[in-house]
């Protein structure tokens, strides 16, 4: 087995062990503002370890460039994401975005 080889499997046993924490971690948690905290390791470490494997499996070939494409987008979708969700719970929950009367 090549060295190569070696970090492939290594880099995807890190990234689908990321993502499967984090699925458990979201289905643990009971409050929407806590499963918030595991989207991001989910969409930062998961696919970059991925997509490192396919970059040294393929080398920068369409796949590779696919690849580090596909990780680019998610982790800066990711934050956007995790903020529009975030305000839209607070919303709902308080029916207005302004704070309460008694906090100003």
């Amino acid at each position: 087995m090549s060295l190569s080889s070696v970090a492939v499997v290594v880099l995807l046993v890190f990234g689908v062990g990321v993502e499967l924490v984090c699925c458990i971690g979201v289905l643990v948690m009971r409050g929407a503002y806590d499963k918030l905290h595991y989207t991001g390791p989910a969409a930062i470490f998961g696919p970059s370890a991925i997509a490192a494997a396919i970059v040294v499996r393929e080398s920068f070939s369409q796949a590779g460039v696919k690849a580090i494409l596909a990780a680019l987008l998610l982790i800066v979708a990711n934050p956007v994401v995790t903020h529009a969700t975030g305000r839209a719970l607070y919303i709902r929950q308080r029916d207005h975005l302004e704070p309460d009367e008694g906090t100003r």
